[in-house]
């Protein structure tokens, strides 16, 4: 064979060997999930009106219109979406750059408007959330929509990994519809503030989602001014609610990890409030708290104000 060929081949399959790779590194990984026991699961829960199946959607997306489904997935994934879904990622649904000193922040209610207008969306539409692998995304998303006041909003369990292992369609997404006129009836029910937060140091119970790393502070992510933790916040990680096959785990078991917890001025948070908001989702919509708010700004915000403005007022404890 000729030499060019051999060098032109064997790059070739270098570069299908790395696509692969790469999807197989870093894309959703197909999980099979009984619809009938995971159907089973979440009549269980508080509010199973919040949760969805793969089969129920598969269903709905069949016999409904009036259905958004967005999926949070990140544009450097390998995820192939849910066929007819939208995709957005973070910095879709983020405040824009330089409104805030730090990162991590929610977009405005205008914002959120304008991008479920774009989806077709309108106050009545059945809006189903998910994402792949570590769903605290579709938490994220789910919560910042309820803060706009929107009634049915749903949480695909198991998200995308659960919908491949189901061998649903994927690919066709973000299709072109109408633009419609999404109109908000904001509600800050769900949200905490640095105020509320120092205000439940007092009288309330402070939730740290992050890893132990983060929460001794051995570790500190990328956009915190520096390592530690909210004063004595309790300490239970967002992941100890997920089962392997990404699911939410039953309500038994939910209330064994969460069940000391006591229902009176919740504020859970993490490093950008994307982990804690899917703590919030499981503490509300699961086991029906009804006082837990996230805390939007999250350890970014505290620690911007400790370390870089000095406000020594605020808390911190650093075992490290």
């Amino acid at each position: 064979m000729n030499k060019k060929i051999m060098i032109a081949v064997a790059v070739l399959l270098v570069l299908v060997g790395g696509f692969f790779g790469y999807r197989a590194l870093f894309g959703a990984t197909k999980v099979i999930v009984d619809s009938s026991a995971q159907g089973e699961k979440i009549s269980e829960y508080a509010h199973p009106e919040s949760f969805i199946t793969p089969l129920q959607l598969k269903d709905i997306m069949e016999k409904n219109k009036d259905v958004v489904v967005i999926g949070s997935l990140n544009p450097t994934k390998a995820d192939s979406p849910i066929d007819g879904s939208f995709t957005m990622w973070r910095s879709d649904y983020s405040a824009a750059e330089g409104v805030y000193k730090y990162g991590g922040m929610r977009n405005t209610t205008s914002e959120m408007e304008t991008i479920l207008s774009s989806f077709g969306a309108t106050a009545d539409s059945t809006i189903v959330v998910y994402a792949a692998n570590s769903h605290h995304d579709a938490a994220r998303l789910w919560w910042q929509i309820k803060l706009l006041g929107h009634k049915d909003v749903r949480y695909l369990d198991g998200g995308l990994n659960a919908w491949l292992g189901a061998g649903y369609p994927t690919g066709n997404a973000n299709p072109s519809v109408d633009t419609s006129k999404y109109v908000a009836n904001p509600s800050e029910d769900l949200l905490a503030t640095m105020e509320d937060v120092i205000a439940a140091l007092e009288n309330g119970t402070v939730v740290d989602t992050r890893t132990p790393d983060e929460e001794s502070g051995a570790s500190t992510k990328s956009g915190a001014a520096g390592p530690g933790k909210i004063g004595d916040a309790l300490f239970i990680n967002w992941t100890t609610a997920v089962a392997e096959d990404t699911t939410l785990l039953s309500l038994a078991d939910l209330n064994d990890i969460y069940g000391d917890i006591v229902d009176d001025n919740v504020i859970v948070y993490c490093q950008s409030g994307v982990r804690s908001a899917h703590t919030m989702f499981v503490l509300t919509q699961a086991l029906g708290y009804e006082n837990v708010t996230n805390y939007d700004g999250s350890w970014i915000e505290w620690a911007y104000e400790y370390y870089e403005n000095g406000n020594s007022d605020l808390p911190i404890k650093n075992e490290e």
